[in-house]
């Protein structure tokens, strides 16, 4: 039963995030707890188990879909990479590039970090300002055309074992490996989409369909202990 309850907590956070941008749903994993041998007879035994339990909740890193923003500040990554950040803990990586400008004309994620290697920064009354397939932030200065920089991404050997510490935010661990700063296109990091944003990943139907069945198997095993609990007391009853 507690298996099942962690279960739908997960599938609950992964309904609530069905907006958000760049999440990655997660999957629970389980594992059968010991067995107890019981004798049945000259040489026959009877395996009874004792439930199951949850060992890791894993990240799924699919893509998600590419949806028009109109904001051409605005990228999503086609392909496995991450924007590096910095954070006032130290460097993270994001899949949200809903970027903005902060008052001193910086590249900025939505909750205002900049991002690393020093950030981008567009001059004072830049125009057409876009952001290319391989990272180029380009924009119009007194009708030229100049470069103000490029967003690199950083790609990981183990994805999954990512930290997620909120705000659309990882942290690298040693299961997921040290970042790998690669330019966009660059061996398997994907390609940069300006004016689009990234969708979540959660699959509305299949989450529904999920959250019946652990709610049955929730009620199932609460049913299975109470009658268990009714037979054991007509057992304790039962008089010689």
């Amino acid at each position: 039963m507690s298996s099942q309850q962690l279960l739908i907590d997960t599938i609950s956070n992964n309904l609530a995030n069905v907006n958000t941008t760049g999440y990655k749903k997660q999957r629970v994993q389980f594992q059968d707890l010991y067995y107890a041998n019981i004798p049945m007879g000259v040489g026959s035994t009877a395996s009874v188990g004792n439930g199951s339990r949850v060992v890791a909740t894993q990240r799924m890193f699919q893509q998600g879909n590419l949806e028009e923003s109109g904001d051409p500040l605005h990228a999503a990554i086609e392909g496995e990479g991450f924007f590096a950040v910095e954070t006032g803990r130290g460097q993270a990586f994001t899949r949200d590039g809903s970027f903005r400008l902060d008052g001193a004309g910086r590249l900025v994620t939505s909750a205002g970090y900049l991002l690393s290697g020093g950030g981008i920064q567009v001059p004072p009354g830049a125009t057409d300002i876009a952001i290319l397939e391989n990272g180029a932030v380009v924009g119009r200065v007194n009708g030229v055309v100049q470069e103000f920089g490029r967003i690199m991404l950083c790609v990981f050997q183990n994805p999954a074992g990512l930290e997620a510490i909120g705000g659309n935010l990882y942290v690298a661990t040693r299961a997921s490996g040290e970042p790998q700063e690669l330019m966009p296109g660059e061996n398997g990091a994907g390609v940069l989409r300006g004016s689009y944003l990234e969708t979540s990943n959660v699959d509305i139907v299949t989450e529904m369909v999920n959250l019946i069945v652990a709610q049955r198997a929730f009620e199932l095993n609460s049913k299975t202990v109470e009658t268990a609990d009714q037979m054991w007391a007509i057992a304790n009853n039962v008089k010689a």
